[in-house]
C-alpha cells in the first residue's frame, strides 16, 4: 500500500515538472515574437529605404516614362485644280510610296486649255514676225529718207551758190531751202517710226514680252493638266476619306488625310527632376504598345526649353497665384523629342500610338543593364494592357 502511494507521488511530481518546462517554453516563445516582428520591421524599412535611394539614383541615370506618343505630320490632300473625280487608286489606310497616284480628275478642260495656250503662242510668234517686218520696212524708209536728204543738201548748196552770184532768183533759193527742211523732217519721221517699231517688238526670241507671256500661259496650262493627277507627297498612308467616281473636287477642299511616315518622332514627357542629365544624342530604347515585345532604338534629338503653365497674365488684370499647397509640389512634366531607327520601326508605327521610353544618360553598366531588362519586361507587359 505504501509502495503504491510513493509511485503516485513520484508520478504527480513528474507531471508537475513537465508542466513547468512547457510553461517556460511558451513564455520564451512569447518573448521571442516581438523580437522577430522588430527584426522583420527593420528589414522592411531598410529595404524600403534602399529602394527609395535606388529609385532616386536610377531616375537620374536611366529616366523612364510611359507618357510618350508617336508624332508625325498629318497633311490634308487638297486638289489644286477643280474637276470631276475619274479614278481612285488607293484604299483607306493603305501604305503608299512617294509619287504613287492617289486620285485622277477629269483632264478634258485642262487639255483644251493647253491647246488654246499653244495657239496663243503661235499667234504671238506671228505677231513678232509681223513686227520684225515692220522694223525692216521702217529701216528701209529711213535709209531712203537719208539718201533723199543728202541729194537735196547737195542740190541746195549749188542753188544757194548760184543765188549769191545772181544766176537764180531769191524765190528759187527759198524753195530749195524749204525742200531741204522737208527732207530733214522726213529723216526724223523715219527714225521715229523705226524706234516705234522696235519698241513694239521688244526683245528678240523667247525674251520677247509677247512670246514670254504666251510661254508662261502654256506652262501654266501644262501644270494645271498635271495637277489633275494627285500624287502622294511622301511615303505614308491615307485615311479618313470616302470618295466615289463622279464626285466633283473643288480647289482647296480636302479629299483625304495623308499621314507621312518619312517624318515621325516620339514626344516623351518626363518629370522635371529626371532631366538633369539628359542631353542631345543620348541613346534611347522605346517599347511600343502597338508592338509588344519589340524594342526600337533611338536617340534624344532635342529637349524643350519650356512649356505653357497657364500663367499668361493679361494687361488690366491682377496676377494669378498658384493654388498648389503642401510640402511636395505637383510633379511638372517636360517634353523631349526622340528620333529612332526607321528601318526597325517600319510597319509598327501609328501616329498617336503610346510608348514607354527609357534614356541612358551615362555608361554605367549596372544601371544600364537593369534599364534594358526592365524596358523589355515593360514591353512584354504590353500584351496584358
Amino acid at each position: 500500500m505504501k509502495e503504491k502511494s510513493s509511485e503516485l507521488a513520484n508520478l504527480s511530481e513528474a507531471e508537475s515538472g513537465s508542466d513547468v518546462i512547457e510553461q517556460g517554453k511558451d513564455a520564451e516563445a512569447i518573448a521571442q515574437k516581438p523580437e522577430k516582428v522588430r527584426k522583420l520591421t527593420n528589414y522592411l524599412l531598410l529595404l524600403i529605404g534602399v529602394m527609395i535611394v535606388f529609385s532616386m539614383i536610377a531616375d537620374r541615370i536611366i529616366p523612364i516614362t510611359d507618357n510618350a506618343r508617336i508624332k508625325g505630320y498629318v497633311v490634308p490632300i487638297k486638289p489644286q485644280v477643280s474637276g470631276q473625280v475619274m479614278d481612285i487608286l488607293v484604299q483607306p489606310n493603305q501604305l503608299i510610296n512617294r509619287g504613287d497616284v492617289l486620285v485622277k480628275l477629269n483632264p478634258a478642260d485642262y487639255e483644251i486649255a493647253v491647246a488654246q495656250a499653244k495657239q496663243s503662242l503661235e499667234l504671238a510668234g506671228q505677231q513678232v514676225g509681223a513686227q520684225t517686218a515692220s522694223i525692216a520696212s521702217a529701216q528701209a524708209r529711213l535709209t531712203s529718207a537719208n539718201v533723199e536728204k543728202e541729194a537735196i543738201e547737195l542740190q541746195t548748196k549749188r542753188l544757194l551758190a548760184m543765188s549769191e552770184r545772181g544766176v537764180i532768183s531769191n524765190a528759187e533759193a527759198d524753195d530749195a531751202r524749204a525742200k531741204l527742211a522737208a527732207a530733214r523732217a522726213n529723216v526724223l519721221n523715219a527714225e521715229a517710226d523705226l524706234e516705234r517699231a522696235k519698241q513694239q517688238l521688244g526683245s528678240d526670241g523667247e525674251e520677247n514680252t509677247q512670246v514670254k507671256s504666251a510661254l508662261l500661259a502654256l506652262e501654266q496650262a501644262h501644270l494645271n493638266l498635271e495637277r489633275c493627277v494627285i500624287k502622294a507627297p511622301t511615303d505614308g498612308g491615307v485615311s479618313n476619306f470616302s470618295l466615289s467616281e463622279g464626285f466633283y473636287a473643288s480647289v482647296g477642299q480636302p479629299l483625304m488625310t495623308f499621314v507621312s511616315t518619312e517624318s515621325l518622332w516620339v514626344e516623351a514627357y518626363f518629370r522635371e527632376n529626371s532631366l538633369g542629365n539628359v542631353k542631345v544624342g543620348d541613346p534611347v530604347e522605346i517599347a511600343l504598345d502597338f508592338a509588344p515585345g519589340k524594342i526600337i532604338k533611338g536617340k534624344v534629338s532635342s529637349v524643350d526649353w519650356g512649356i505653357d503653365w497657364g500663367q499668361s497674365n493679361q494687361a488690366g488684370k491682377l496676377a494669378e497665384a498658384s493654388t498648389q499647397t503642401g510640402w511636395l509640389r505637383q510633379t511638372q512634366m517636360l517634353p523631349i523629342t526622340i528620333e529612332f531607327e526607321r528601318n526597325e520601326a517600319k510597319g509598327v508605327l501609328r501616329i498617336g500610338g503610346q510608348a514607354d521610353v527609357i534614356v541612358y544618360t551615362d555608361d554605367n553598366w549596372f544601371f544600364n543593364t537593369l534599364g534594358k531588362f526592365w524596358i523589355r519586361v515593360v514591353s512584354y507587359l504590353s500584351y496584358a494592357r
